[in-house]
């Protein structure tokens, strides 16, 4: 499938520093993003007429923010606080546990709206969350990190780890609304800055055109995470993410393109435990799914070298932990969210800009099933994995 180019920075209001756009998601949820979109949360829940406010954080994200935080809402509201650990392996079925528990026992009811303040961990876990108390009761997204704000808002999908394998369990569901203050981002470690993009360089690579060559000139730049620059990839990410989303919002067919390089990229960041951030896991699984669609054919080498030149541009990744085996990997491969039946399935790109979207088993046509997902068996990736693996070293 080719993507046409859009407009990379879309229609916006320039009078205001906070813009609004509205998800191409279920039911048109608002994004206020910018400098200051904080400031809107207070009118926001009024708007909503709650009996009671929840926040959900984690105990790193409140001590930096929690104070401004309450005080901005404390001529209204005196919300409960509840906070878990930060980390991704917080993502687990006990403090879910724990944070449903605790919404009970403090009284919430179907009136009640929940607001999770934090990274992509609380973001998806208080989705969830909430999503699952009465059947879901009403909440806001306050992403406080980049990745979150470029990328986990604009999305319907609430989850948790487990059994193994990265957000196996979850559902979707749209928050009333999300506000993306990007002030926050200036608390983040250049690190975290850097595997944030890693999503940005993907979304660049699936659409192509316009959004390729603005990513590029984007890590031309000598100060690529100044406060401008920031302002600068926020609004280019959700141009990006919303040409995407609005195809497919479920992702079950052509919106599963998101997933580019997460398939090694997931089972890396699992493995890892902790040591391969998000963004940096996908950065090396779509350096294993470039060079896997070229060894089956799919990619020619001169649109892998531009996929390369893109990601090559990201300095300071770090190397997959040498304690993690291709065999591991091959393992925790098998558990992918994507699965659809025996085996393993793959996005892979045809050409930067043109995912790979193969006829079924059936011989479907991809017009019919618009399907991204290639069909990939255990020989073809143990084999590129090597070779990568020898790369690296």
């Amino acid at each position: 499938m080719k993507m046409q180019d859009p407009a990379v920075t879309g229609n916006m209001p320039s009078a205001s520093p906070v813009l609004t756009w509205n998800s191409p998601l279920t039911g048109g949820m608002p994004i206020h993003f910018g400098k200051g979109a904080i400031d809107l949360l207070p009118d926001l829940l009024l708007g909503l007429k709650p009996d009671r406010v929840f926040i959900l954080s984690d105990q790193h994200v409140f001590s930096l923010h929690g104070a401004s935080l309450l005080q901005l809402l404390s001529p209204h509201f005196a919300p409960e606080i509840l906070l878990i650990a930060e980390g991704e392996g917080e993502k687990k079925m006990s403090n879910l546990e724990f944070l449903c528990n605790q919404l009970f026992e403090r009284g919430i009811t179907k009136s009640s709206v929940v607001v999770n303040f934090g990274g992509g961990v609380v973001l998806n876990i208080g989705g969830l969350a909430a999503s699952l108390v009465y059947r879901g009761v009403r909440f806001v997204q306050v992403p406080t990190t980049l990745m979150a704000q470029s990328d986990v808002i604009v999305s319907n999908k609430q989850g948790i780890n487990f059994a193994g394998g990265k957000n196996r369990l979850g559902v979707f569901s749209t928050p009333v609304a999300a506000l993306a203050d990007s002030r926050y981002c200036a608390t983040e470690p250049l690190r975290h800055l850097r595997a944030a993009a890693v999503e940005y360089c993907k979304n660049a690579i699936l659409l192509g055109g316009a959004h390729y060559e603005e990513a590029l000139r984007f890590f031309s730049v000598k100060e690529t995470f100044s406060e401008a620059q920031l302002e600068r990839l926020l609004v280019n990410s959700l141009a990006q993410k919303f040409e995407i989303a609005r195809l497919d919002p479920k992702e079950k067919s052509l919106g599963l393109m998101l997933e580019y390089g997460h398939t090694v990229g997931h089972a890396l960041e699992w493995l890892s435990q902790g040591r391969l951030l998000h963004g940096e896991a996908v950065y090396h699984g779509m350096n294993v799914a470039g060079q896997l669609a070229h060894h089956l054919g799919i990619m020619p080498v001169e649109e892998l070298k531009k996929q390369s030149l893109l990601l090559s541009r990201l300095r300071g990744i770090p190397p997959i932990p040498n304690d993690i085996s291709v065999g591991q990997i091959l393992t925790s491969v098998q558990r992918d969210n994507k699965k659809v039946g025996k085996g393993m399935a793959f996005i892979l790109m045809k050409a930067v800009g043109q995912v790979n979207m193969p006829q079924d088993a059936r011989g479907v046509s991809p017009a019919q099933n618009e399907s991204v997902l290639t069909p990939v068996c255990e020989f073809q990736l143990n084999k590129v994995l090597l070779e990568y693996w020898d790369a690296l070293l």
